[in-house]
């Protein structure tokens, strides 16, 4: 009977580990896909600013390729320049994984984590944000060293003593200076959102909102690269180009759903209500797309998560809070600062309906008089 358990139990370890290794495979193409019809949406709503090139040839040749060629310089200035700017950025140190027990890590996990520390300050010093500090870390990194020294000089469970030492060298020394940078680049992120939302409402064209998009996250993802002196490795900085593609696709098709709505609420808030209401969800969506690829982002450029016994979570879900956290402070921004423009464009709304209602009854003076109901 024991013989009979055994050889029961045995075949189902290869079947589970083939069917996690098969989902393995299938997600990760799943994942390909995904960028590659991302990329493919992203080239098709490039092709549609080009599309009025037709529309300007039709008037002239050279007003045609004038139109094009304006295009393509803004899109190699705008767009372009960032995007080097953020590729020839230095490649920032990858963490270390986190230790198999957070409470106790060995000797060896801190070795590691202590190494990538003073590569990390390394790379800090050069940062030209913090160029004002660039002796006070190199003195961080000799303490550094010397605690280096010091774990390696101990036995397998006397550098017990030196893990706090470790935790708060890090505190210190990284985290702490890092505050002044995540500051700057958390107002960078607040600005950028706000202005992604204003610009995307006044704009009543999708394709000029996929544009202002693309222009202005681009600018915000090469500009924190350049704040941190980092950016991922290669898969993540295609990660973070794919999710500015990905950002630019949906602020394209956005223009649809918040026109359609703008009509739904036009029947409930009025004319103007409706006209209003659709722009200004459109740059709230925005904005706050904006505000969560600005955080992903840092994340990602950052590149530093604190040894303690409770890790970071995932890059996603701490971007998540982030947006959460900031949503709230933006809308109210946005609002503020579309209000006196939507304002203005209400009564110039209201002003164009109602002259050209006196128009069509000008129109309808000149075949004659109204005629008046019998009484």
């Amino acid at each position: 009977m024991t013989d009979m358990v055994v050889t029961s139990e045995k075949p189902d370890q290869p079947i589970a580990w083939e069917l996690a290794h098969q989902w393995s495979r299938a997600w990760r193409v799943i994942k390909w896909l995904f960028t590659a019809l991302v990329v493919l949406a992203f080239l098709l709503v490039i092709g549609q600013m080009y599309l009025f090139y037709d529309l300007f040839f039709r008037i002239h040749p050279i007003l045609g390729i004038s139109f094009a060629a304006i295009l393509t310089g803004l899109l190699i200035w705008l767009i372009g320049r960032p995007m080097i700017s953020f590729w020839r950025t230095p490649i920032a140190a990858k963490p270390p994984p986190p230790p198999q027990d957070p409470s106790l890590p060995t000797r060896a996990e801190a070795i590691t984590r202590l190494r990538y520390d003073l590569k990390y300050l390394k790379a800090l010093a050069k940062n030209p944000a913090m160029s004002g500090d660039a002796n006070a870390i190199r003195a961080d990194i000799a303490s550094g060293e010397l605690l280096l020294e010091d774990l390696r000089s101990r036995g397998a469970d006397e550098h017990k003593t030196l893990l706090q030492a470790l935790r708060t060298y890090e505190h210190t020394h990284i985290e702490t200076r890092l505050k002044e940078i995540d500051a700057r680049v958390d107002k960078l992120i607040h600005s950028e959102a706000v202005g992604v939302g204003l610009a995307t409402t006044v704009s009543m064209n999708g394709t000029i909102d996929a544009f202002i998009v693309l222009w202005r996250n681009a600018n915000l993802v090469a500009k924190i690269a350049r704040l941190y002196f980092g950016r991922p490795n290669f898969r993540g900085s295609l990660l973070v180009i794919r999710d500015v593609a990905a950002m630019v696709v949906l602020s394209r098709a956005l223009e649809d759903v918040t026109d359609l709505t703008g009509e739904i609420l036009g029947s409930v808030l009025g004319r103007m209500g409706g006209i209003v209401a659709g722009p200004l969800m459109d740059g709230g969506i925005n904005a706050m797309m904006t505000l969560k690829l600005g955080y992903l982002a840092k994340r990602r450029c950052r590149s530093f998560e604190s040894w303690s016994l409770k890790q970071a979570g995932a890059i996603s879900k701490e971007a998540m809070e982030g947006v959460k956290k900031e949503s709230g402070s933006v809308i109210t921004d946005l609002i503020s600062a579309s209000g006196g423009i939507t304002k203005i464009a209400s009564r110039a709304g209201e002003k164009a309906w109602q002259g050209s209602k006196n128009a069509w009854s000008q129109v309808q003076g000149w075949f004659g008089p109204k005629t008046e109901k019998q009484g």
